[in-house]
């Protein structure tokens, strides 16, 4: 489940994607090598790969926006003191500013970031080019800070 709601929206669509990969699990379990890979991260992967599959089949009715605030944010070149700013987030606030990010750039960044996988590896998973890919990376990073930052001096 904490896989899928880092790439849902919301507890419904998470819900769905877990019982969709569940399923895929049960059916596929005769092609489950023990000797190859450890059994968490085999199920870990197939509920990717199911929120990936999901994703997939609703681009076409999604768009992506970007606000133009947003985008001044991420050219903002100021200094900020990451150490202390780090041991005021706890989880479950991260979790909450990754959900603030664009669909799209959300799914990037989990991949990249939380998942481990490679920038080839997401363009050849979200049908975009590795350079797309590492905008989204920086341009989650950047509005991470930039919140992060506005929070810190607010605080």
């Amino acid at each position: 489940m904490a896989v899928c709601m880092r790439y849902r929206r919301n507890k419904q669509d998470a819900v769905s994607a877990v019982n969709k990969g569940f399923l895929k699990i049960i059916q596929n379990l005769n092609r489950y090598k023990r000797d190859e890979v450890p059994f968490e991260a085999w199920i870990r992967r197939i509920m990717i790969n199911t929120v990936i599959d999901e994703f997939r089949r609703e681009k076409k009715w999604r768009e992506l926006t970007v606000f133009a605030e947003d985008i001044e944010r991420l050219y903002s070149n100021e200094p900020v003191d990451w150490n202390e700013a780090e041991q005021r987030l706890d989880v479950q606030h991260l979790e909450a500013l990754l959900q603030r990010l664009p669909p799209m750039t959300q799914k990037v960044f989990n991949l990249f970031a939380l998942d481990g996988f490679s920038h080839h590896e997401i363009s050849e998973l979200l049908g975009m080019s590795e350079g797309t890919s590492k905008w989204h990376v920086s341009t989650a990073r950047a509005q991470l800070q930039s919140w992060i930052k506005t929070e810190y001096q607010t605080a």
